[in-house]
């Protein structure tokens, strides 16, 4: 602590006599003798007028500040927000395919399901639907040159009080899906027609003019038809075209 303000003594010497020759009022300088031990404070120095560079090197090493030892590590801080995500990388090549495993052992056989109810069979679908109406009193060509178009009556209906009957055949294998009748040439009120129903028929006959022909295919007497059959009473006074139409189809 003496040496440190013998320091300051001196460098407030060296002011002093600096001031003193600017001024001329002192004859001569003052030294260290002349300036009794402990009698310069820091009162007789004005504030903030020493200089780091009027002090010696060896003066500020010990004036210089000693590291303490390291203090306690603080707490973590949060963590930054997130960066951006970077760009997708170039696919790599490709693997090699590994080898082919062992076969492992055959399981066991499954149970057997139980059979299921058979379904219901569909209804039966028809195909080559066709429409057929002979003209009585006139030849069918087309009958008589394709044996497959079937048959049909030819006669015209009298006017002689009696019953007369019209009938039309489907081509083999085709079934009569239904039918009527048509007055081609002449309308009217004096035609009576009391039948006009489906109608098996073979060899150029009905089954009732040959009941041989009549096959029922259940006990109630239901049969599966191939024709149309026309009947009734002409009473215009002459002969009377009266045309029967069956409509035909193949039915699977």
């Amino acid at each position: 602590m003496h040496s440190k303000l013998l320091w300051f003594a001196l460098a407030l010497v060296a002011v002093l006599s600096v001031t003193a020759a600017a001024n001329g009022t002192v004859p001569s300088l003052i030294t260290g003798k002349n300036i009794k031990d402990h009698t310069i404070t820091s009162r007789h120095l004005a504030d903030h007028t020493i200089q780091a560079h009027d002090l010696s090197a060896a003066l500020m090493k010990t004036l210089r500040a000693q590291a303490g030892p390291a203090g306690p590590t603080g707490a973590t801080g949060a963590a930054g927000p997130e960066g951006q995500k970077g760009q997708t990388g170039a696919q790599g090549p490709q693997g090699e395919t590994g080898a082919k495993g062992p076969t492992g052992p055959k399981g066991d056989t499954g149970l057997k399901g139980d059979t299921g109810l058979q379904s219901p069979r569909g209804l039966p679908g028809i195909s080559n639907v066709e429409t057929d109406g002979p003209y009585p009193g006139r030849p069918d060509t087309a009958n008589n040159l394709h044996g497959d178009q079937g048959a049909q009556s030819t006669a015209k209906w009298a006017d002689d009080g009696k019953l007369q009957t019209s009938w039309v055949m489907c081509a083999p294998g085709k079934i009569a899906l239904g039918g009527g009748f048509g007055q081609n040439d002449e309308q009217t009120n004096k035609l009576q027609i009391v039948t006009s129903s489906p109608v098996q028929i073979a060899h150029g006959k009905t089954y009732l003019e040959d009941p041989s022909v009549y096959h029922a295919i259940d006990a109630a007497g239901s049969f599966v038809p191939n024709g149309w059959l026309v009947q009734g009473y002409n009473t215009t006074g002459h002969d009377l075209i009266v045309r029967p139409w069956v409509i035909c189809a193949t039915v699977h």
